[in-house]
């Protein structure tokens, strides 16, 4: 009887480790690294968040903390969110099939969210640290949160990129592959979700600094299968051309 629930024991102990390691090494939105990018410059940006700390120098603590979220079928900005360039929500609708076209945002696996550094005077870097640091929400049209995903909470020092300027990322963000798929079943699944995102940093002298939606990948590599079909193309023309060939080698020289 003993060895009868031996196995079964072992069995959930395992998924239970399993479970509490893919737990602790968790990572919703991932640190990417620096990346300039200019999508179509500023004004033209789909910016989603702007940050700007406002008062006089003595009054402020380095940190900027606001958001954009939906309620009741609005946007609304909260803290150190201003209204910025354009920024609002953005409908999945619009992130999906306008920005397709527009940033090349094939999907939730290729959303980045990048961040324009843009600090008054010689202050050329940020922090971003903790859970809450970074927040994507998914919403739907009414307000209702659809799903949640955060920061890895990795301290990470930010610096402006070699080019400074309005409308060019320096940083960039993403999703890791398990929630990228969860959030594109959401975006299957409502056809009206929002995203709306909130951010802290750290080490701010006021700003305004934008976050904004683009794609990891504006040239993707062709998948396997595509190149399977383009040798196979090309096998075809060339099979064709040594057919040609040969059909004329065998004809005389004064056949028509």
């Amino acid at each position: 009887m003993r060895n009868l629930f031996k196995g079964p024991l072992l069995g959930a102990a395992a998924m239970l480790i399993v479970g509490l390691a893919g737990t602790s090494a968790r990572a919703d939105i991932i640190y990417l690294g620096q990346r300039v990018v200019q999508p179509s410059g500023q004004g033209v940006v789909p910016t989603v968040l702007t940050l700007q700390e406002n008062g006089p120098d003595h009054q402020r603590d380095g940190v900027e903390s606001g958001a954009v979220i939906r309620k009741n079928g609005h946007d609304q900005l909260i803290g150190d969110a201003k209204p910025g360039v354009n920024s609002k929500t953005i409908s999945t609708t619009v992130l999906f099939s306008d920005l397709k076209n527009n940033a090349g945002i094939s999907g939730a696996s290729n959303l980045g969210i990048f961040l324009d550094i843009v600090e008054p005077g010689n202050d050329n870097f940020l922090t971003i640290e903790g859970r809450t640091s970074l927040v994507l929400t998914a919403y739907d049209n009414q307000g209702t949160v659809l799903g949640q995903f955060f920061y890895s909470g990795e301290f990470h020092q930010l610096n402006v990129a070699s080019t400074p300027g309005g409308g060019k990322s320096d940083q960039v963000f993403g999703l890791d592959s398990v929630q990228a798929a969860q959030l594109q079943a959401l975006i299957n699944a409502h056809p009206d979700l929002r995203l709306g995102l909130s951010a802290t940093l750290g080490s701010t002298a006021g700003g305004p600094d934008q976050f904004f939606f683009g794609s990891l990948n504006p040239n993707p590599v062709p998948e396997p299968a595509t190149l399977l079909l383009f040798g196979t193309g090309l096998t075809g023309i060339a099979a064709g051309l040594r057919k040609r060939r040969r059909g004329s080698a065998g004809k005389p020289k004064d056949a028509p």
